[in-house]
């Protein structure tokens, strides 16, 4: 039997973990050995190597207050099923593992179970109000089912994460009758958790509790996590003018700072933001770029230190506080819940247009990519028109013929788009 036979039969498999241990090893220099790793984990290696630099550098989650916490637990539609809930997952409880349920952006609202297992999942921060994404954890079953909005199961060295080999997670995504994503449910502990088992608990909670959804009048029909909320600060860097935090405007080399501490949630060291805005150095070179960017920080600190907003960026490696975030990470969240109008919204034009420091410039065709993506496969006329609208569509034949495809016949906008296409095509 081959190794990506057992796993498939058993991901916890012993001759299989240490395969994939293997391989883990090789994502430090940003290699993905397929040969030993089941497809939906490398899959999900890939994106994680987009959004994180090392999995070395992946320690702990992201967290939200307390105060956001309890506001969405109180408006989050899965509140009203929650008796329902506790009641069909009580077996894993018994068997000695633990339970989760998450928001769209990841964030988990409610962690109950095996008192045990629980405690050992503190240790990694797998707790209410922590973010467990992918674009703050790496690979996981909960960021994996919301990231491609189908189940997962996650074992031991599968994990982006170093610091999560020792537990094994399945998830699914909890969706809106009419489809959305709202959530994920998760069940995490010991190499029980990746059981076929354990999937079909899973699955046929959430067809339970959706089909109940389905039945009834459904609480906050219209729910949306809010992009920012009161307790968020928005630092605009995709809406095509200069960037700005609040009423202050930024230069461009304090929004590019901003932006990959943003992205990189767990943090860059000097070095490392030193490659991502001046690209390969040499050793010569890299001196002088640590010292600008020294420099650069202690402008920005004075800077948001004057701004009367509750800002700081920390140190050893420099990160950002988890209530901040920049209108292109929001509007990547919302694509990956599937919400297209949020994300043309909230990121209207390109990330920094401006800048041409080599890791904003790779993010700015991850975020162009991934909309263009989104858009080709769901949207609706209007999604389209509005995304016909930015600069990367100007040229792109096959967005303008999609919309000759799905324009309504008596649509005026089907002129624009025939001139359009003319001229591309000529």
């Amino acid at each position: 039997m081959t190794v990506l036979a057992r796993a498939e039969h058993n991901p916890a498999d012993d001759v299989y973990q240490a395969a994939v241990a293997a391989a883990h090893q090789k994502l430090v220099d940003a290699v993905v050995d397929t040969r030993h790793v089941r497809s939906p984990v490398s899959e999900s290696w890939r994106r994680c190597l987009k959004l994180h630099d090392s999995p070395e550098r992946v320690i702990a989650p992201s967290t939200i207050s307390t105060t956001l916490l309890a506001e969405h637990r109180k408006t989050h539609p899965i509140t009203a099923v929650l008796p329902m809930l506790e009641t069909l997952l009580a077996p894993a409880h018994d068997v000695g593992l633990i339970t989760a349920i998450s928001n769209t952006d990841g964030h988990l609202l409610w962690v109950d179970g095996a008192h045990q297992m629980r405690a050992q999942a503190e240790t990694i921060g797998f707790i209410p109000g922590s973010d467990w994404s992918e674009e703050s954890m790496g690979t996981s079953a909960p960021g994996a089912a919301l990231s491609t909005g189908t189940p997962a199961q996650v074992a031991g060295a599968e994990h982006f994460s170093h610091h999560v080999h020792e537990f094994y997670c399945s998830a699914v995504p909890l969706r809106h009758p009419s489809g959305r994503v709202l959530g994920m449910l998760d069940l995490t502990g010991s190499a029980t958790a990746v059981t076929p088992l354990a999937l079909a608990m899973l699955s046929n909670t959430a067809q339970v509790i959706e089909q109940y959804w389905s039945t009834h009048t459904f609480p906050h029909a219209h729910y949306q996590p809010p992009v920012a909320t009161p307790n968020t600060v928005l630092i605009e860097v995709a809406t095509g003018h200069t960037a700005r935090l609040g009423t202050l405007r930024l230069s461009n080399r304090h929004a590019e700072i901003l932006t990959l501490l943003d992205w990189h949630r767990s943090g860059l060291s000097a070095t490392q933001l030193a490659h991502q805005l001046f690209g390969d150095v040499t050793p010569d070179e890299l001196t002088a770029r640590l010292t600008t960017v020294r420099a650069e920080m202690s402008r920005l600190r004075k800077l948001l230190s004057h701004s009367g907003l509750p800002i700081t960026v920390e140190s050893q490696p420099y990160r950002l506080q988890s209530s901040i975030t920049t209108d292109a990470s929001a509007a990547m969240r919302a694509l990956h819940r599937g919400d297209l109008t949020t994300a043309l919204q909230v990121a209207p034009a390109d990330l920094l247009p401006g800048s041409d420091a080599p890791g904003v410039v790779e993010l700015r065709n991850h975020f162009a990519a991934t909309l263009r993506e989104a858009i080709l496969a769901d949207a609706t006329a209007d999604q389209l028109w509005s995304y016909l609208g930015r600069h990367q569509a100007a040229n792109d034949v096959e967005s303008w013929m999609l919309a000759l495809k799905i324009l309504p016949a008596n649509s005026p906008r089907r002129a624009i788009v025939t001139a359009t296409l003319q001229r591309l095509t000529s």
